[in-house]
Formats: C-alpha cells, sequence, structure tokens
C-alpha cells in the first residue's frame, strides 16, 4: 500500500510493512490522539492506526457526526485501503458502537472483515440503555455527568472552561448513540474480545456479557477496574490482552 493520506485516519506507529493492523476508535469526546502511544508486540509485526473523527482535533472546525449511519458510511470508504491484509477493531465506549457497525457494513458491502472485534466500555448493541440522555442535559448536569464518566482517571478529567468549549462536539456524540436503533442482523463470523470495568457507572458487565450472542466465535471478557475511562489509565494492560488474544489466532497472523 502507497501513503495514505486522509483526514480520518491516522498511523500511530509499529513496522511499515505489517503482517497485522490494529484499528481503533475513540470514545466520545475523544479523537485519535488517545491512541497515539499504543504499541503491539514485535512478534505481531503489527501496525496500529487511529480514526479521526470530525468534530475534534485537526477536524475540530468540522461539525460532529450525530447520527451512527451516516459517520460510519463515510468511514467506511476511507478505510478500504487499510483492508489489505489482516486486521483488527478496537473501539472504546462509542467507539466500539462504531465498530460493531463498522463491521456489518463492511459484511453487507463484501469487504474484508476483521481477524477479531475488540470492544470495550459499551453495552451489547441490541440492549436499551438505561441511564438518562446525556446529551439534552443542562450544563450543571451535564458537566455532571462527564465527571462521574471520568471517575477515577486523572487523564481523563479536563477543566471546566474546555469542557464549556468542546460541549457541541461532545453532545453531539452522545446523541449519536443516544438514537442509535439496532437493526437484527446475523452474527458476526470473528471472534470477540471485551474489556470491562467493573465500577463503569455507565455500563454494567452483564451488558458487557451479552456481547457474546452477537459472535459465532470465541468471546474473551476481561474484568478491569478505574471506572469508564479506565482504558486511558491502564492501556498498558489492555494492550497485552490485546496481543495475547491476537497472537493465540494461529495461522492468522505470521
Amino acid at each position: 500500500m502507497g501513503e495514505l493520506t486522509s483526514r480520518w485516519l491516522r498511523r500511530c506507529g509499529g513496522t511499515t510493512d505489517p503482517a497485522l493492523r490494529l484499528i481503533c476508535l475513540p470514545n466520545a469526546g475523544a479523537g485519535a490522539s488517545m491512541f497515539n502511544r499504543w504499541t503491539l508486540p514485535d512478534e505481531l509485526w503489527a501496525e496500529v492506526w487511529a480514526v479521526q473523527p470530525p468534530g475534534r482535533e485537526n477536524r475540530q472546525k468540522e461539525p460532529a457526526f450525530r447520527r451512527l449511519d451516516a459517520l460510519v458510511g463515510e468511514l467506511t470508504d476511507e478505510l478500504l485501503p487499510l483492508l489489505d491484509r489482516p486486521y483488527a477493531l478496537f473501539g472504546h465506549s462509542m467507539g466500539a458502537l462504531v465498530a460493531f457497525e463498522l463491521c456489518r457494513a463492511l459484511r453487507r458491502g463484501g469487504a474484508p472483515l476483521p481477524v477479531r472485534l475488540m470492544v470495550s466500555a459499551h453495552r451489547a448493541p441490541d440492549l436499551p440503555g438505561w441511564r438518562p440522555r446525556a446529551s439534552t442535559l443542562p450544563r450543571p448536569e451535564f458537566l455532571a455527568r462527564l465527571a462521574e464518566l471520568a471517575g477515577p482517571s486523572t487523564v481523563g478529567q479536563v477543566d471546566p472552561d474546555l469542557l464549556d468549549y468542546l460541549s457541541p462536539m461532545m453532545r453531539a456524540d452522545f446523541e449519536l448513540c443516544e438514537t442509535y436503533e439496532y437493526v437484527v442482523e446475523e452474527p458476526m463470523p470473528m471472534p470477540f474480545t471485551c474489556f470491562a470495568a467493573v465500577d463503569d457507572p455507565e455500563v454494567r458487565v452483564d451488558e458487557m456479557l451479552a456481547w457474546r450472542r452477537h459472535t459465532t466465535e470465541d468471546c474473551q471478557v476481561y474484568p478491569f477496574a478505574g471506572g469508564h475511562l479506565y482504558v486511558r489509565d491502564r492501556a498498558d494492560e489492555v494492550l497485552d490482552r490485546i496481543g495475547t488474544d491476537l497472537a493465540a489466532q494461529g495461522g492468522v497472523i505470521v
């Protein structure tokens, strides 16, 4: 593959002639930079890419998507050049939902599917939400909800003035998730890896276990602690699990 230039995608590192690509999707309010330091073990001969949705970081002047199908529709075409070799998808929170629907869109289009789907901190897609919608909350309640999401994570805590600046994009991200409607399709034909925080105020562990019915293959579930944004502080441990699960798929990775 020649040099890829896309405002949607950022190369985070790894080998330039990979046997495997890990493509990562961020949570609501976050951008590709959260994966800047992500690497996989040398023996996987892997390359890491991150998705940069509009409305944040170098795309902050672009309007954020408010509907998932519209975002997936554009992202699917942007990703195709990266799918010329085995790849895995990882998504955290909103990114998990996007990754799941991205897989289904790729299947409908006959494109190569990931060797593994990895989802973190988002309930199984067929389960209804049980918390009040965040996208329409007044400012004090909205900021309180964001503080609750950050939990014990010092990395996830943001200055209130900055949150005010970012709130239109963040509200759009929440609206995208809150307006999502699951449509029944056949389970996916690749194994899943699920990461769940036992102290997550947004997603219960049993809601993460429910991802199992969306795959015909194996589904590993790994518990962590650290609240909804645990992955920010425990990235090394998450990457260890990702590397282990990918390495266990003999015959897929050289």
